[in-house]
């Protein structure tokens, strides 16, 4: 008997091109679409968009690299305000226009909702009428567009305005909270299939670096502070000590892969692979990552006993 499989993949903006060029080759190693493939697809931020996409219309990671470099998608959800082109710097709101990243994801995704899924999703958002994080699974109370949820889920603070819903309610996303969501993906997998062996395969997005003066530190107040991501930093550390946690709770039941971006020279800014060439970039990052993980793998998926045309 098969473990049920499971693909959690972190949140990154516009580096889920990564996270695509690992699946990529994996689709080309098994010869088997990533939709085909798992049982469940977890994703928050640009990773739940991701598993909107391939959940919701059956795609398989080259379909959806071809969306993004062909068709355009990622310049059509990050037009920029006017105003910030003309000021720079100077950003008094949202950065990117929420209206067009609507539009674009209404029409990929269509009328699609949570009931219409034949695979499992788990995406987490940030419910701010309720001041709670919530996740959207196929046994969610609201059976919501995934067109809705896939633009909450992406909706990252101050480069995108909340969503309201159609239940009323405002949502950001959900990777202030859960960026990395592989442990609960793994948990509402074993709850769903009670006696099941379950298998995570995580992929991330890059870590950011950052460099921080520490004499000049001394100094900063909020204003100084803000401006130097610290924010970002805060959220890095909280998902690499859940990281540590969930491999050392899970063991060989999880694989995941992740980096720094530094060594690869790509800029590690959420929205910078917003052009031809960086995406391009991104994908050969996600395809050397492969290769340097291509044992370990193959062995994941030896220790899930596939049969030998899989491996």
């Amino acid at each position: 008997m098969f473990p049920k499989r499971v693909l959690s993949l972190d949140g990154g903006g516009s580096h889920l091109l990564i996270q695509l060029g690992v699946l990529a080759c994996l689709e080309e190693e098994i010869d088997t679409s990533t939709f085909d493939f798992f049982d469940m697809i977890a994703g928050s931020s640009s990773g739940g968009l991701i598993a909107c996409l391939m959940l919701g219309r059956a795609l398989s990671a080259k379909e959806i690299i071809r969306l993004v470099m062909q068709e355009k998608l990622l310049e059509k959800i990050m037009d920029e305000h006017w105003t910030d082109r003309l000021f720079g710097v100077l950003q008094i709101r949202p950065k990117y226009k929420g209206i067009t990243k609507s539009s674009a994801l209404s029409k990929e995704l269509g009328d699609l909702r949570l009931s219409s899924l034949r695979k499992r999703i788990f995406i987490p958002c940030f419910n701010l009428d309720q001041d709670c994080l919530e996740i959207f699974t196929n046994d969610s109370k609201l059976d919501a567009c995934l067109s809705e949820i896939a633009d909450a889920c992406t909706a990252a603070p101050a480069y995108y305005p909340p969503v309201k819903m159609e239940d009323g309610n405002w949502r950001i996303d959900g990777g202030i909270g859960m960026n990395n969501p592989g442990l609960g993906a793994y948990l509402d997998a074993k709850n769903h299939w009670a006696g099941s062996e379950i298998k995570v395969l995580s992929i991330g997005s890059g870590w950011r670096s950052f460099k921080v003066d520490g004499a000049q530190a001394a100094s900063y107040g909020g204003i100084q502070w803000s401006a130097k991501g610290i924010a970002s930093i805060i959220l890095r550390e909280k998902m690499i000590s859940n990281v540590k946690m969930t491999e050392e709770v899970l063991g060989d039941r999880l694989l995941y892969i992740n980096h720094y971006l530094k060594p690869y020279d790509m800029p590690d800014d959420m929205d910078s692979a917003n052009n031809a060439a960086f995406q391009q970039k991104a994908i050969n990052i996600g395809r050397q990552w492969y290769e340097n993980h291509q044992n370990r793998i193959l062995q994941w998926l030896q220790n899930q006993h596939c049969s030998a045309t899989l491996i």
